[in-house]
């Protein structure tokens, strides 16, 4: 309601005289800048009084919130209704007490709402936010091992999978994350926040070697006899990210922040997808000695719209306790949210 907001009201017409002249009004609220204008009209006023300050200028009334412009004898009339008369148009208060534009010819009449800044609230919510970008491992894996036991190991061909068995091609492998809700609670004016969420985190390996996922084999991987056209490892998880969200400038949309944190993740489906001419199109659910935990150190960076984030897993992606090899997955790419 407009009597509930708070008003300023200021002048740019200077010579308030009989004849035809233009002003201006520029009214603040909480939300919004209302500026009216209006030309050809006949104006004067006595009295313009914001606060204790007082400015004498001819001989109508006006009044928008605690700004009054008043001729005295109007406004002690008790009949008196009209709060800002501009020609033929008046802004007036009716019977019910509700202020409102009650008549008048708005012909020559130009009303301007733009946006003021926007209130910031201590806990904002953002709904269905996603993410999109590029994936691969860290191979961290003790190689010495593998040597040890395979001296003949051949690191590019047939033979015992080793770490080098899981080259991924880098154009093809891709991290998307659905997060399902996102909060952001302020910490410290706004400028220091406390972000988390939920989601879910899906990663596409898409390995160049002929390797196999299955739960019916020791090991759970080997390499396979046919050269696949399509081979990757789909693997989800549900994840709980928690990070420290800066804002230098709160109020600005386009502003720079950044987030840093970890997250958690539990392991939901892997599952492995091949095309090959010899056998065309076969999926192959399970676990396939996957670390049922995945966690990460996460951060992203953002200036306006723009928005960047990257994961490095802290923890192998297999089960480390069954076999040599450890990968650290990590992702780099866009993130689609409000904030």
């Amino acid at each position: 309601m407009i009597q509930k907001t708070f008003f300023t009201f200021l002048f740019l017409g200077t010579s308030f005289m009989s004849q035809a002249q233009k002003i201006t009004a520029l009214v603040n609220t909480t939300k919004d800048a209302i500026k009216i204008s209006v030309d050809n009209i006949k104006f004067s006023a006595d009295t313009i009084r914001t606060g204790n300050d007082t400015v004498l200028l001819g001989s109508d009334t006006l009044k928008i919130g605690s700004i009054l412009i008043v001729n005295k004898k109007q406004a002690e009339d008790p009949n008196f209704k009209t709060v800002l008369k501009i020609g033929d148009a008046s802004f007036g208060k009716p019977n019910d007490g509700e202020l409102r534009w009650v008549k008048g010819d708005f012909k020559k009449t130009k009303i301007e709402i733009s946006k003021g800044p926007k209130k910031l609230k201590n806990l904002e919510s953002n709904w269905w936010a996603f993410d999109l970008g590029f994936t691969n491992f860290h191979d961290k894996s003790p190689m010495i091992y593998w040597l040890a036991a395979n001296p003949n190991l051949l690191p590019y061909g047939p033979g015992p999978v080793s770490s080098s068995s899981f080259s991924l091609n880098n154009k093809k492998s891709s991290n998307v994350n659905l997060w399902v809700v996102q909060q952001k609670l302020n910490l410290y004016k706004h400028k220091i926040n406390l972000k988390y969420g939920v989601g879910l985190e899906m990663f596409n390996f898409r390995f160049e070697k002929s390797i196999s996922f299955r739960e019916n084999i020791a090991g759970f991987v080997k390499y396979d006899d046919v050269v696949f056209n399509k081979n990757k490892l789909l693997v989800k998880y549900l994840t709980i990210p928690v990070q420290i969200n800066f804002k230098p400038n709160p109020s600005m949309r386009k502003g720079f922040y950044a987030s840093v944190g970890m997250s958690a993740g539990y392991l939901l489906k892997a599952k492995n997808k091949q095309i090959s001419a010899e056998r065309g199109k076969e999926k192959f659910d399970g676990n396939f000695n996957l670390n049922d935990w995945r966690v990460a150190t996460i951060g992203e960076l953002g200036i306006g719209s723009l928005r960047l984030y990257g994961s490095y897993g802290m923890t192998n992606l297999f089960n480390k306790s069954q076999v040599f090899y450890d990968m650290q997955p990590f992702a780099l790419g866009l993130r689609f949210s409000k904030f």
